[in-house]
């Protein structure tokens, strides 16, 4: 379901039109097993789209669709997305994008052991291979935690320094500002109107993160980090 532009729209009209097609790709039609906290909260859902068909009686459309307002109607992207926004500021946690969501539940499941093809498969990437570039620093920091677990055991100390050298941000530019997102801080993010405004937030989030941190992450190197195309690497050294 997309909101595209009318190829002919007469004075007065909306210039838009909601337009309903298949999945851009092959691998976009999937099948994704749920888990069973997810098939309970949707069975809920569809209680309570039970009752506001009774509600709303001949006004009530049913059209199959998952996502309704209480009138059966769907719900676009952008009407979703600003619920979606307002229950993050509800909740105090800061911006995320939507496409957040999914980066999450990828970084945990491979946090718990699900393996790569497996994972590949439930998202609709193309290819293993992409889904490992795509994770895989977030499995770095992961198994830096780990592994900070087994110091006590061995008695070792961290011994490499991470004292002024520089962290990787990864910058996204679009229409509304930049979003830049640090690798080997995955809880460290910012959005601002301006590449300078979030590379200036980020760097203030790095040095507290690094407070937090006994043993603080070794910086990845550059040529480990693929860029997005509308993406830059910028360096930013915590003071």
């Amino acid at each position: 379901m997309n909101r595209l532009a009318k190829y002919e729209a007469h004075d007065g009209e909306n210039k838009t039109e909601i337009v309903f097609g298949t999945p851009k790709t092959k691998n976009s039609r999937r099948t994704i097993p749920l888990t069973r906290t997810m098939v309970d909260e949707l069975t809920r859902w569809k209680q309570q789209q039970a009752q506001d068909k009774i509600r709303a009686g001949d006004k009530y459309t049913d059209d199959d669709f998952i996502v309704t307002n209480e009138f059966g109607h769907y719900i676009e992207q952008k009407t979703f997305k600003d619920y979606y926004d307002r229950m993050l500021k509800d909740a105090d946690i800061g911006h995320f994008t939507f496409h957040a969501l999914r980066h999450t539940f990828a970084t945990r499941a491979l946090e718990r052991g699900m393996d790569y093809k497996t994972l590949s498969a439930i998202l609709g990437h193309y290819s293993v291979a992409f889904t490992m570039d795509t994770y895989v620093h977030s499995m770095d920091e992961h198994k830096r935690r780990e592994m900070d677990k087994m110091d006590d055991m061995f008695g070792m100390r961290y011994s490499i320094s991470v004292e002024n050298r520089p962290y990787p941000v990864l910058c996204t530019l679009s229409p509304d500002g930049c979003t830049a997102h640090v690798p080997d801080f995955p809880k460290v993010t910012a959005q601002a109107p301006t590449l300078d405004a979030s590379l200036l937030e980020v760097k203030q989030q790095i040095e507290k993160a690094l407070r937090q941190y006994k043993n603080p992450p070794i910086p990845t190197k550059q040529e480990q980090i693929v860029v997005p195309n509308n993406s830059v690497l910028v360096l930013v050294k915590a003071s």
